[in-house]
């Protein structure tokens, strides 16, 4: 039952209108003029409360009911019935609109004057559309009837009105949503009306399109004003002008991109509003999407394992490269995704980073899906790697956990002492390194005399082939970093500088220095424990390519039509099996979560002078996020955009690589074009910026052999 009607006099300022509007059941009330009995304009003198006002007051015959809104299909428009059909629905549509800017003018009052001026002019364009539907509909013999009246607008307004993003949450919702889609549905209309002869509803539907080009491009000027500062400005399209992460961080759910459009999309009035490109294709081409209950927050500790426990994210504020490995890692979450740098080195909390500031236009518009669905729930914060202090910041900024495994196990696993033991048990180790590999434990450099005499004397019993060429890794790290190493037993004095450093890292494992010949990786998912019967799924292999210095530059492999990626060597199947049984393992002793394994193929001296190669299936166990998956997961974001130009057919698999490089120069692209050849598509993923943050790229071409060819020239690597 509809509130009842509450009598009032005739209002002398704004919101005693704005009262009369949404407490006066009748229409005359609803669409009287807001204007003195002189004719001049009541005065805006917001002084009173925030008034929460649920539901506008309807007297019988004008009540609304729930459920659905469908209109007359525009080939049904021939029969008079569905043209009354139509213009009453319409007429109630404006009526709502009438009733919805009178309710934001209470909800916020605090709202800029201007931007009030604005929202009372469009409530009197309002209130003139819904005369002219209602005068129509008298003409062709129709009734206003409540059975037509749908609530659809005011099942909105809860979250429309909770929204932490204010008013601007109505522009969002109101002229960037419901608005934005009439653009759509008046033209529809109008030549649907002007099809059956109609062409006085036909004038009609032209007439309120006109004014709704007018308030859409007031709703996207405001938004944009409202949402400018340190962290938008840059990313506005003009002075005043939204843009749109303004619009995806502010339209309240379930209203959004795909509610703001019809069947036929219309780019010339969205342009006419001042709606952004980037805005208009992203509304083009998105779909309905299922309730996001909050954003799904990302902690970017890159190289964690390598700080202090109780350290969040350093690498990332003091590394370039850290930063754009990072901002990719997002684009594999859903849009609602965001980055929470670090705190600044004096401490000072820094903002956190939409994934939709960061998304690349090449890849089109911001996803509403993760690419892979481990990565999609808004119930868990997600850190690239688990960590006591990423544990602890999800507990007490977010209020939820972090998916994964406990971070003391993550940590056990990820030691490099966990892939060695692994290896040797699953019988992965390469014939003649199983017993070459030395394990120490923080404790072994207490002395420091001692253990270089241990180490002297494992390097004295090497094999002539080794050359006494040395390694120690910290056991606790990626990338290569922290690692030092030399040949023969007299460099050990060398690298007693770096002896405290490995202890803290864990330790190190001693080993020799190999011959690398190639490097690649397998990206895994261990299903959560309680789901026993799911099977460990390989998402993909990949080769590794890095500087002589051993610095991070991309991947490449080899993609189908199905999205599945594989590494291209010649004994990916049984690397893959390697890094599967590794993982299972893993599994068994708790692990849940993504992981991967890195191996590489070498060349080993014999006795004779020939040389062997050999591979080293497992290397390491990254139990974590990967660079890998990051690749894996944006050639399958990219494979949409590309499958047209590579004209992928189904069995075919086609190369591609993520690539790093320090400038977006033309130099580098006329060589990609060159080595590879005119085929090939590049995808940006991330430009330079002024901070020094690298950029990176996925290039594609037909042939796979093209990029590996280009691999020293192209991509310096």
């Amino acid at each position: 039952m509809s509130p009842q009607s509450q009598p009032y006099d005739a209002p002398t300022d704004l919101e005693g209108f704005c009262l009369q509007i949404l407490m006066q059941g009748n229409l005359d009330a609803k669409l009287a003029s807001p204007t003195t009995h002189d004719g001049e304009p009541l005065p805006d003198t917001p002084s009173g409360p925030i008034r929460h006002i649920d539901r506008p007051v309807r007297d019988p015959g004008i009540e609304m009911r729930s459920g659905g809104d469908a209109l007359p299909a525009p080939g049904e428009l021939r029969e008079l019935k569905a043209r009354q059909l139509c213009l009453s629905r319409f007429a109630h549509h404006e009526l709502q609109a009438v009733e919805y800017f009178a309710w934001a003018l209470l909800r916020w009052p605090e709202a800029p004057a201007e931007l009030r001026r604005g929202l009372v002019a469009a409530l009197v364009d309002e209130q003139r559309h819904c005369r002219l539907y209602l005068d129509r509909l008298a003409e062709l013999g129709g009734r206003f009837d409540s059975n037509d009246h749908s609530d659809y607008f005011w099942r909105q307004a809860p979250a429309i009105g909770e929204s932490d993003s204010g008013i601007r949450a109505f522009l969002s919702a109101m002229g960037l949503t419901l608005e934005q889609a009439n653009l759509d549905f008046t033209l529809t209309y109008r030549d649907a009306f002007a099809t059956v002869g109609d062409d006085e509803s036909a004038a009609i539907c032209q007439r309120v399109h006109n004014d709704e080009i007018a308030h859409v491009a007031l709703a996207a000027r405001w938004l944009g004003r409202l949402s400018r500062d340190e962290a938008t400005e840059s990313k506005t399209e003009g002075p005043g002008t939204c843009s749109l992460e303004n619009y995806l961080e502010t339209v309240p759910f379930p209203l959004g991109p795909a509610r703001a459009k019809g069947r036929r999309f219309e780019v010339t009035p969205r342009r006419r509003a001042g709606l952004p490109e980037d805005l208009i294709e992203h509304v083009r081409h998105a779909r309905v999407q299922e309730r996001i209950t909050a954003p799904i927050e990302l902690l970017p500790n890159l190289g964690a394992e390598e700080e202090d426990p109780s350290s969040l994210g350093r690498a990332y504020r003091d590394q370039a490269p850290v930063r754009t490995a990072a901002h990719l890692w997002s684009l594999l979450f859903p849009r609602h995704a965001r980055l929470h740098p670090p705190a600044s080195a004096k401490g000072e909390q820094i903002p956190p980073i939409s994934q939709a500031s960061l998304w690349p236009n090449d890849l089109g518009p911001p996803p509403s899906e993760p690419i892979f669905d481990f990565l999609g729930a808004s119930d868990v914060a997600y850190a690239w790697l688990t960590s006591e202090a990423a544990v602890s910041q999800a507990t007490e900024q977010f209020h939820r956990p972090l998916a994964g495994a406990p971070h003391e196990l993550t940590l056990a696993l990820h030691d490099k002492a966990f892939a060695i033991e692994s290896a040797n048990l699953l019988g992965t180790q390469p014939r003649g390194l199983e017993n070459l590999l030395t394990v120490l434990g923080p404790e072994d450099f207490a002395d420091e005399e001692a253990l270089i005499a241990h180490l002297s004397e494992r390097l004295s019993n090497w094999p002539a082939w080794t050359g006494q060429r040395f390694t120690l890794k910290p056991r606790q790290g990626s990338s290569g970093r922290g690692r030092v190493g030399g040949t023969g037993v007299e460099a050990l004095d060398r690298v007693r500088g770096a002896l405290d450093r490995l202890a803290r890292r864990g330790g190190a494992v001693l080993e020799p220095w190999l011959d690398r010949r190639s490097d690649y990786s397998v990206s895994l998912f261990v299903p959560p424990t309680d789901e026993s019967d799911a099977p460990i799924r390989i998402l993909g292999s990949l080769e590794s390519w890095c500087s002589a210095s051993g610095v991070y530059r991309g991947h490449f492999g080899e993609i189908d039509s199905r999205g599945r990626v594989f590494s291209g060597d010649r004994d990916d199947e049984a690397s893959r099996a390697d890094a599967a049984g590794i993982a299972t393992r893993a599994r068994e002793l708790g692990y849940t979560g993504p992981c991967g394994v890195d191996g590489f193929r070498y060349v080993q001296p014999m006795p004779d002078g020939d040389e062997v190669e050999r591979s080293r299936s497992v290397l390491e166990f990254n139990a974590r996020t990967t660079m890998g998956l990051v690749a894996i997961g944006l050639a399958k974001r990219a494979l949409p955009r590309v499958r047209k130009r590579l004209a992928i057919q189904p069995g075919d698999r086609h190369g591609f690589a993520l690539t790093y490089r320090a400038a977006d120069d033309r130099e580098w692209r006329r060589r990609i074009y060159h080595e590879v050849g005119n085929d090939a598509v590049i995808v940006d993923l991330a430009r330079a910026s002024s901070e020094g943050d690298p950029c990176a790229s996925l290039v594609f071409a037909r042939d796979p052999d093209s990029i590996r060819r280009a691999r020293s020239a192209a991509f310096r690597c």
